[in-house]
């Protein structure tokens, strides 16, 4: 039989995260009803999500935050679920904390709404939210807390039809610059050999002349290993392409987007892979650009492009969003943090950003991501080896919950050059634990 929830009050934000946790995560059809003797008098599977039970219910208290419609400042009590610490604490409830309170404020991203202190990116920094603070930031919690609802509802509810999921690895590559040295004109490599010599860099000396003579790939031509290891493990790769004119000069250091070799290889990726823009640093204040950017790539597949990631993953909510939407971007893979690991908005499932300046659910699909190469090596400062254990417990987060695991990673770091030798490896590790074989 189908579920019922009794709220008094079905507002927006009740309505976005019981679909988000029931449908999404649980795979579990339900219906609210607001009229209390309906309710009572239904005699399926049922409970209660308001301020006060009904009668001897399963009753779920709600601390308040869903039935606002305003953004402010929270003040948010913890308390102890299991070995975790948990936000929205209650009393006299199926469970300690208001898991739909919860739920709601870490997939909405509630707190990137209220003033903050922006790191040197103007982002949104990892260590200032609730999850790093309580120690969930590296766990899709949100998923986490509906397997724990789904227990609980089947054991004190009969009848209860629950759908199942797959887990699934989405390896995703950004190129923020497709080639080292091909591409790159006579004057820019000359000045790079010059600096190879001052600097008495005999490595990056001998790729550069190497390289311009066709003895080996240009170092960043990375793109056949990544193909074979995707196909080897039957995995759907997604490349993102940064194409801007006249960027930041110190933050868009892509290819000319004319340049034959960069077009001829974006087509030729499209063959084998999904392609989405990398919109440009410079695109995230200025829509004109960001709309010159995806009209480029456009053209160039013939069809309409609408997936997209952030350069250096910058997101300011609701603006960037409500710019990617302008555009007509329907997906994007912005959502998580450049100097941490882990899970932006708490879960490791797609979902419809929630307008919270507008109270209302959008058309655009943010799909988390929970690793990228530079959050390990620059910002975690880890090796080859302590990367691989930490990628190994995130993706297991993610299998326990059936969920999607997508990396973020760039064709550069699979050089085996400077700093990113030993790199490889890690990759190739990675992608073996997709649990998916040819």
């Amino acid at each position: 039989m189908q579920l019922l929830v009794f709220s008094p009050q079905v507002t927006p934000r009740v309505k976005y995260i019981f679909n988000f946790i029931f449908r999404e995560v649980l795979r579990c059809d339900f219906e609210f009803t607001s009229v209390s003797s309906q309710f009572l008098a239904y005699d399926g599977p049922k409970f209660s999500y308001s301020e006060d039970a009904l009668g001897d219910e399963l009753f779920f208290k709600a601390s308040g935050l869903l039935s606002k419609n305003n953004i402010e400042k929270q003040e948010i009590i913890i308390t102890d679920f299991g070995n975790e610490k948990v936000p929205f604490a209650v009393a006299n409830s199926a469970l300690p904390f208001d898991i739909f309170s919860a739920s709601f404020y870490f997939i909405s991203r509630y707190e990137e709404y209220l003033p903050y202190t922006a790191d040197e990116h103007l982002r949104f920094p990892a260590k200032l939210s609730l999850q790093y603070e309580l120690g969930l930031l590296k766990i899709p919690v949100i998923d986490q807390w509906a397997i724990i609802l789904k227990n609980l509802l089947m054991n004190k509810l009969s009848d209860l039809h629950f759908g199942s999921r797959k887990f699934e690895f989405i390896p995703t590559i950004d190129i923020d610059r497709a080639y080292h040295f091909k591409s790159s004109g006579i004057i820019k490599n000359t000045a790079r050999l010059l600096r190879a010599i001052v600097r008495g860099d005999t490595e990056r000396l001998r790729n550069i002349i190497n390289t311009g003579v066709g003895k080996i790939k240009d170092p960043f031509d990375t793109y056949h290993f990544l193909h074979q290891i995707h196909d080897k493990y039957g995995l759907k790769a997604i490349f993102f392409f940064l194409l801007s004119y006249k960027g930041d000069k110190s933050h868009d250091i892509n290819i000319h987007p004319n340049d034959d070799l960069l077009q001829k290889l974006i087509v030729d990726t499209s063959k084998v892979a999904k392609i989405g823009i990398h919109p440009s640093y410079i695109s995230n204040s200025n829509v004109v650009k960001l709309k010159e950017e995806k009209t480029l790539i456009d053209a160039l597949l013939d069809k309409t492009i609408d997936i997209s990631r952030q350069h250096y993953l910058k997101i300011h909510l609701p603006k960037t969003y409500l710019q990617l939407i302008k555009v007509g971007i329907n997906h994007d893979y912005t959502m998580g943090y450049a100097s941490q690991v882990g899970f932006r908005a708490g879960t490791c499932t797609p979902f419809f950003w929630y307008d919270l300046q507008l109270e209302k659910q959008s058309h655009l699909k943010a799909h988390p991501f929970a690793v990228m190469d530079t959050t390990l090596y620059k910002y975690l400062k880890l090796s080859p080896n302590q990367a691989i254990i930490l990628i190994n417990e995130l993706v297991e987060s993610v299998k326990m919950v059936d969920g999607t695991f997508c990396s973020l990673w760039h064709n550069e770091s699979i050089s085996e050059t400077g700093h990113w030798k030993g790199w490889k490896e890690v990759y190739e590790k990675m992608m073996a634990l997709s649990g998916i074989r040819d």
